[in-house]
């Protein structure tokens, strides 16, 4: 049985896989002037990515951000549970976290692109997320569900908010650098460090008796203690970036050599960092 039902998904997956054979590589309409021209190889732009503080000021945060949001949504029924939430609860707390956030994003993602205030976003989002993450310490001690909702909705929506505008932004001040590059090395770097958080704060768990982070069997209040620890760690980078004299290297790139491509003008671009 166990054997047919693998072999069913086998060939679910295989189905699923032929139309990406008839994907065209490149949409009918460029989507802006600056996307057909030639980007930097992979090793150059590596380089250039980890030399410079404005790429490492977004990346960090959006690493850690990524990782305890995997951390904090996979183990939320292991948070809830010791103080009397039930499964259906836990699920339904999980969905808000995404749902809010996924609405959120939606509505908030089309304003910020046609604004252009990516970083001033970003400074307005990170200290929120922050902050969510301290409180929600708190949130399940007092079994109040409503408590638990209301953060995990306002912590669901900053943070995927937060997710399109950082690598938009990205793509912007790290120009000639491909998309596909930076994106890449974000996402990486975020499901990497979920991994290793879901398995430090599994160790974290309280035993039977308690323990230091509280009275109630095995809850996980320690765990909520190094989300928070390491989400209000994070703020400063963001902060601080175009300030202390650089505010030249926040400039948006790519929206320049758009325009710069209107204009028939020939682009040239610093790479210094």
């Amino acid at each position: 049985m166990e054997t047919c039902g693998l072999r069913a998904h086998w060939y679910k997956a295989t189905v699923a896989a032929i139309p990406s054979f008839f994907v065209p590589a490149a949409p009918p309409t460029p989507c802006s002037p600056s996307s057909t021209t030639h980007k930097m190889d992979i090793l150059p732009s590596l380089r250039l990515l980890f030399a410079s503080p404005e790429f490492y000021m977004i990346f960090i945060p959006f690493n850690f951000y990524v990782g305890l949001f995997n951390s904090l949504s996979s183990l939320l029924n292991q948070i809830l549970y010791p103080y009397a939430f039930s499964e259906e609860e836990a699920g339904i707390a999980g969905a808000i976290l995404i749902v809010v956030g996924l609405v959120t994003s939606a509505i908030t993602s089309p304003l910020i692109d046609r604004s252009k205030k990516f970083l001033f976003a970003i400074k307005l989002q990170v200290p929120l997320i922050a902050i969510c993450y301290l409180a929600f310490i708190w949130a399940p001690p007092t079994r109040s569900i409503g408590a638990v909702y209301a953060i995990l909705a306002l912590m669901g929506a900053a943070s995927f908010s937060l997710v399109p505008v950082a690598l938009e932004y990205v793509t912007e001040i790290t120009y000639p650098v491909s998309p596909e590059v930076t994106s890449a090395i974000c996402w990486s770097g975020g499901q990497l460090l979920g991994g290793i958080f879901i398995v430090i704060s599994d160790k974290l768990q309280d035993g039977e008796s308690g323990g230091e982070g509280g009275s109630v069997p095995w809850n996980m209040q320690r765990a909520l203690w190094f989300h928070a620890a390491i989400a209000l760690a994070v703020v400063a980078p963001p902060m601080a970036s175009g300030m202390f004299g650089r505010g030249d290297k926040v400039r948006l790139r790519r929206m320049e050599a758009d325009k710069a491509y209107n204009r028939g003008e020939r682009v040239s671009v610093d790479m210094e960092v």
